[in-house]
């Protein structure tokens, strides 16, 4: 019989027997699992990414205090451009004639088309922020201290008017985020979300669309995707979620399971979540990355991401993901990468994991004699190999089951554990664990086990 594969990763807390699990890899929508990309290293630079962004037809990152224009994207060489102040992340936003790059709470530069870095922090009513984004020629500011946000001139970034300060007077809740979505302007607060739209009224044209507000607090994550907004926030005093911006609501995304990762963080963690987005094969991926987890989302469904360094699971290693040029790159710690059709992360290999169930609804005995897995055949260079481990609970497991792929050209090989005395017997349930660290493509169709 055909076992179907995990739609993602889920489950009930404390009900083992619902845990499902992808792990570096997802459900295509139709029943297949695709792996996710890699991470080429293209080098490694004794600094720490704060963050990254592409300006007049370049890539640049933040490392420790240097702002660098990448000029070789394939040695990983880049040139200087000047100080960027501080430890914390950076935003931008990225206007006609200047991009803004605002530390987290600190200093606020402008970059010009000739690489000239400009310190506007002393600048009249220029105030310390958090975040920075364009409409209309203008940059909107939101001040570190949650107070109202304020707006710049069209096309000076460092040009703010006393009158520029502006909020929705009847929402109390401290702003923390905006972006600009189809020319709207979003305030992200920490109760809820604010529409305005530009009146074209000096000084200040941004007026609140009356009737649009959101009942969602905005914590951090933001990311634009498939035609929306994603964001790590909550319904006002209700726990953590990850949320999509709809018309004039934000629904909940996050499933039982992503919730109680989230509910193992504070504010202020959730606070740091760096969130990114590859269009992958023609699979449009949204990522985020925690202290302790990180996870990625398609079609609806979830599944987690991670890196292995020294031989320890840890979050996934992309860092910052920008792209550029038709390529995906990535900032993460001290290196530069690449994403990237191989099976590795910087050289590191990359875990991939299945966790799936055979469940029968009499809970009657039965014998697993024969499992099969459809997975790529042909394509690795060298003989990987896949073991499978057997579960009567999905919480222990027994010793893991090898078997080897076949070699370049074996497309017809099959991938068949039948050891003598079968795979065990079971009482209802039977918990199967898919386990691959090698290098190897880990696409799979189907997976049939023979039962008696």
């Amino acid at each position: 019989m055909r076992i179907p594969f995990p739609a993602g990763f889920e489950g009930v807390e404390y009900l083992p027997k619902t845990r499902r699990v992808l792990q570096n890899c997802f459900n295509n929508g139709d029943g297949k699992i695709i792996g996710r990309p890699g991470i080429e290293l293209i080098a490694e630079t004794n600094a720490v990414a704060r963050g990254s962004f592409v300006w007049n037809g370049a890539l640049y990152h933040v490392l420790s205090q240097e702002l660098v224009k990448m000029t070789n994207l394939v040695t990983g060489t880049y040139s200087v451009i000047g100080t960027i102040a501080g430890p914390e992340a950076i935003e931008t936003a990225i206007g006609f004639n200047e991009a803004v790059i605002v530390v987290k709470g600190g200093a606020i530069y402008t970059l010009d088309a000739s690489d000239t870095l400009t310190d506007i922090s002393g600048e009249a009513n220029i105030e310390p922020s958090v975040d920075v984004c364009h409409i209309n020629g203008r940059f909107v500011y939101i001040p570190a201290d949650g107070d109202p946000a304020y707006v710049s001139d069209v096309g000076n970034a460092a040009s703010v008017q006393p009158p520029s300060f502006f909020d929705a007077e009847e929402l109390p809740d401290k702003n923390n985020a905006c972006f600009n979505f189809n020319n709207t302007l979003f305030i992200c607060g920490t109760d809820s979300i604010q529409l305005f739209r530009d009146a074209g009224i000096l000084p200040n044209p941004l007026r609140v669309v009356n009737g649009s507000r959101i009942p969602n607090g905005y914590i951090g994550g933001l990311l634009e995707y498939n035609s929306t907004f994603l964001f790590i926030g909550r319904e006002k005093d209700q726990d953590f979620g990850i949320y999509a911006i709809g018309q004039g609501q934000a629904p909940k995304i996050s499933n039982e399971s992503i919730d109680l990762i989230l509910s193992t963080y504070t504010q202020a963690e959730l606070a740091e979540a760096i969130s990114g987005r590859i269009k992958w094969r023609g699979y449009d991926l949204a990522t985020f990355t925690l202290r302790r987890h990180s996870f990625g989302f398609f079609g609806g469904n979830w599944f987690l991401l991670d890196t292995v360094f020294d031989g320890v699971s840890r979050p996934w290693g992309a860092g910052y993901i920008t792209q550029f040029d038709g390529e995906y790159y990535t900032a993460f710690s001290d290196k530069l990468g690449r994403i990237g059709k191989l099976n590795t992360d910087y050289g590191e290999r990359i875990t991939h994991i299945i966790d799936l169930a055979m469940e029968q609804a009499d809970g009657d005995y039965f014998a697993c004699q024969q499992i099969e897995l459809g997975i790529s055949q042909g394509y690795n260079a060298a003989n990987g190999s896949v073991a499978i481990m057997m579960s009567r609970d999905n919480v222990t497991y027994g010793p893991p089951v090898y078997r080897n792929l076949g070699s370049i050209g074996q497309y017809a090989q099959k991938l068949i554990w039948n050891p003598p005395g079968g795979l065990g017997s079971y009482q209802g349930f039977m918990g199967v664990r898919i386990y691959s660290t090698e290098d190897i493509e880990f696409s799979l169709d189907y997976m049939s086990a023979s039962l008696r």
